[in-house]
């Protein structure tokens, strides 16, 4: 995911503290919109693609408790920082076990934002590659018949990028070693030739 198609929700009704943060974002290249408060923010977060929501804590409407709540209802992976000058231990507890990504109080450096952004960016990519790789495995088990197909395939060269794509799926620790064993195994003693293709490896 390219740091273009993370889009950033930024939700305070204090309009100068919340074009500070947009301007500040999308200088960096993210895409950045605004919600003057809780009840608008609920609604972009319905019909736009948000990645990220930096909210205030206390707003009229709804508050940044309601804006996490909906966030996670409506998009459970989806990361929600929680900023509040009501800086209370009580509070950033409350904000936590509803699930936020993170809590900051008010005032806040600039470059602490732009940090809390980055590494929401990078958990958003890492939990990208894991939906993909997740869905590699399960095609990869789906796919049964085409390994049988494979395996009675008088082509090696069929086998050994077989035997690469399962190797492959054990390095990421998508597959454990048993996994890996047997499906290799089905790819191979269906083949017939297992000698000849361990030789090759």
């Amino acid at each position: 995911m390219e740091k273009s198609n993370f889009k950033i929700l930024v939700v305070d009704d204090d309009e100068i503290a919340r074009d500070v943060v947009v301007s500040l974002l999308s200088r960096e290249g993210y895409p950045v919109v605004a919600a003057r408060d809780g009840l608008e923010a609920i609604r972009l977060l319905r019909i736009d693609d948000i990645k990220l929501v930096i909210t205030d804590f206390r707003m009229p409407g709804a508050d940044g408790i309601e804006v996490l709540r909906n966030a996670v209802r409506i998009k459970p992976d989806i990361a929600v920082v929680i900023l509040t000058a009501y800086g209370t231990l009580d509070t950033a507890l409350e904000a936590m076990k509803e699930g936020a990504y993170d809590y900051m109080t008010k005032p806040f450096k600039m470059q602490e934002i732009l940090i809390l952004v980055e590494n929401a960016y990078k958990r958003a990519l890492l939990m990208n590659e894991n939906k993909e790789l997740s869905g590699y495995l399960r095609a990869t088990y789906r796919d049964l018949n085409t390994i049988k197909t494979a395996g009675s395939n008088n082509d090696p060269d069929i086998i050994v990028r077989w035997i690469e794509r399962i190797e492959r799926l054990k390095e990421l620790n998508i597959l454990n070693q048993e996994e890996a064993g047997i499906l290799k195994e089905r790819v191979i003693v269906g083949n017939g030739k297992g000698k000849d293709i361990n030789n090759r490896r």
